[in-house]
């Protein structure tokens, strides 16, 4: 079975140099280092959120470093799924409408399947009783909890996380590491 991401000798300015690794489908792995250290850089360099100056990164059979910004675009959108410590929801929708929103985004020929699968994410991370509430109206732990299921959307085949318990309590971080953890299951 071959790699589901591999990095070849990525660089971007000074902070990642000659950076190599590979991460196997069903892999969970952390990348750990003190604040400055090029986590959040590697993460949106590898992601093609950002753009690296040398290297290669393939996602399966695709080369991301050197395709066009709308091909970055939309293989973000179809075939990965993200999770930040901003948590970046959309203030004046509720729940639901903030976890399909990327995917109606990508096809809106596919709404109500898209709120079908929303549905039973929420049930399956124990939060479908917020699916109507708005922003302000949950807690911390159950935002992130609905990020994780708005990353998940589209069946992504890899997830980026950035820092996804910063800003959570102890007990809210345990939650939403143990929702990672059933993903990847």
């Amino acid at each position: 079975m071959g790699s589901l991401l591999r990095v070849k000798s990525i660089k971007k300015d000074n902070i990642l140099n000659d950076v190599s690794f590979d991460v196997m489908s069903g892999e969970m792995i952390a990348v750990m280092g003190p604040s400055g250290s090029g986590k959040s850089t590697l993460l949106y360099n590898v992601s093609g959120m950002d753009q690296a100056d040398g290297g290669e990164v393939w996602l399966g059979d695709t080369e991301i470093v050197h395709l066009s910004e709308d091909g970055k675009a939309k293989l973000r959108l179809t075939r990965m799924g993200f999770v930040f410590q901003q948590m970046n929801m959309i203030s004046n929708l509720n729940v639901i409408d903030n976890i399909v929103f990327p995917a109606v985004r990508a096809d809106k020929r596919h709404r109500a399947e898209y709120y079908e699968r929303a549905r039973k994410l929420l049930d399956d991370f124990h939060i479908s009783d917020i699916a109507e509430r708005r922003i302000k109206e949950v807690s911390g732990g159950q935002l992130q909890r609905a990020c994780i299921c708005r990353s998940m959307i589209m069946n992504p085949e890899i997830v980026f996380a950035d820092e996804p318990t910063g800003a959570l309590n102890r007990t809210s971080a345990a939650e939403v590491m143990e929702a990672f953890s059933k993903i990847n299951s």
